[in-house]
């Protein structure tokens, strides 16, 4: 009898902690086509980088919940781990991520968290809030060879970024406001001369933060965000939008203006011939235009960017125009092309998507894209 209590004891509590496992999902993009562009051969791609996710949450009374996410990117194509950081048709890295996102196995986020009434906190690998918040203005958004000029050529654009706590407040009558702060690089025992990619953060270290502000109500949507990034020399920027929806039709509208430190030229100097010198300043602007059409939607845009620097003052001006059709809630295949027409070959290779230097460049892209 006493066996037969304690066997009862032992499944009464087995069952306890099984109901109080986390609640796990499973999610995932696949995205792959074709793309060709001036000034290279055809080649696959994709329209945003394929991925694999788990996110979850576990009650823990009292309207608390603890969060976690993971996702790991991949290329279809070949099925190797993606080195891209956020453009999935770019084939090099920006200056920023060009060491941030090194070494990331979960190319995309890696955190834990909790979440209540009163908001939500995520610590390790965690989406920008300025990218995320702004890419919601470009039709394209921020990916494919019709991305913004601020997601193809801005040298402090990245779409996640490591040791980071993020804060998100509930939403109040449409407003809502987001926080996140991010730590440096140890700056000690820097080798010299700089070798590494580690001692090169070493050299530029600082902490970064972003607040957004924003208000969504109906058809209405405003957003504004500033930044500094981390390890980056205080390089930092900001941005503001808007978007409004009339029926079918959302037109959106932004404006970024970003201030590089020299110190950041310095580091990354190799990566285009313009890098090196003085302070940078590029300033970008976006006018989105995303229409549905029956089982799919007609996306466009037109930006404009400038490179400020001690010795030029250059700009670019892309054009793009796409559209996607809707097999089934999942599924959808599109196509699109843009074009790009810069003052030189050096700003060309800052802003084409495929950053060959060239004054113009025409990109075609055609691709199919299934969610789980």
């Amino acid at each position: 009898m006493k066996k037969t209590l304690i066997a009862l004891a032992v499944l009464g509590t087995t069952a306890g902690v099984a109901c109080a496992q986390s609640n796990v999902q499973i999610y995932g993009v696949i995205d792959t086509g074709y793309v060709k562009e001036t000034g290279t051969d055809a080649r696959m791609g994709s329209s945003t980088e394929s991925r694999i996710g788990f996110k979850g949450s576990e009650d823990l009374g009292r309207g608390l919940k603890a969060t976690f996410e993971l996702e790991r990117r991949f290329n279809v194509n070949d099925g190797s781990l993606s080195t891209n950081d956020g453009i999935a048709t770019r084939s090099s890295y920006h200056a920023y991520d060009a060491i941030h996102g090194l070494n990331a196995d979960w190319k995309g986020v890696a955190n834990v968290g909790l979440a209540g009434n009163w908001g939500k906190v995520k610590v390790g690998r965690v989406n920008n809030i300025a990218t995320e918040s702004y890419s919601r203005l470009d039709p394209f958004g921020d990916y494919s060879v019709g991305a913004s000029l601020t997601a193809a050529g801005n040298l402090l654009y990245s779409e996640q970024l490591s040791n980071t706590i993020r804060y998100d407040s509930p939403t109040w009558a449409g407003f809502q406001f987001g926080l996140s702060f991010t730590t440096q690089s140890d700056d000690h025992q820097i080798t010299r001369p700089i070798a590494t990619p580690a001692d090169r953060l070493k050299s530029i270290a600082n902490h970064g933060y972003n607040i957004n502000l924003q208000y969504e109500n109906g058809p209405l949507l405003l957003l504004g965000n500033y930044y500094r990034l981390a390890d980056s020399d205080s390089s930092d920027g900001w941005n503001l939008g808007m978007a409004y929806t009339f029926g079918t039709v959302t037109v959106s509208l932004g404006y970024q203006d970003t201030d590089i430190e020299s110190g950041l030229t310095r580091v990354y100097g190799g990566l285009n011939p313009l890098l090196g010198g003085g302070p940078k300043s590029q300033k970008e602007g976006i006018l989105g235009l995303q229409w549905q059409i029956g089982p799919g939607q007609l996306n466009a845009s037109y930006n404009y960017a400038k490179y400020e620097s001690v010795t030029t003052d250059d700009k670019a001006h892309k054009f793009a125009l796409g559209y996607t059709y809707n097999l089934s809630k999942r599924t959808s295949v599109y196509g699109m092309a843009s074009y790009t027409d810069s003052d030189n070959e050096e700003i060309g290779g800052i802003y084409n998507t495929s950053h060959t230097g060239r004054e113009s460049s025409t990109a075609f892209q055609l691709g199919m894209n299934h969610k789980f």
